[in-house]
């Protein structure tokens, strides 16, 4: 990366993605393990495709 990128990761992993696994680990516990993988993925991995889909419009698309 060495363009600052891994500083913007990290803190993409420690601020946004820890909250988010203790929020649907929550609501899993509450409700079912159904409903929380439900949010998970709403969550966790929509925010993570859209940034993985930007980084790849901005660079480009050159893998």
């Amino acid at each position: 990366m060495g363009s600052g990128a891994d500083f913007i990761v990290l803190v993409f992993l420690v601020l946004y993605l820890g909250p988010a696994w203790w929020l649907c680990a929550k609501v899993a516990s509450k409700t079912s393990r159904k409903m929380g993988w439900l949010m998970a993925t709403g969550l966790i991995f929509l925010p993570a495709a859209i940034l993985i889909i930007g980084g790849l419009y901005e660079s480009g698309g050159q893998g």
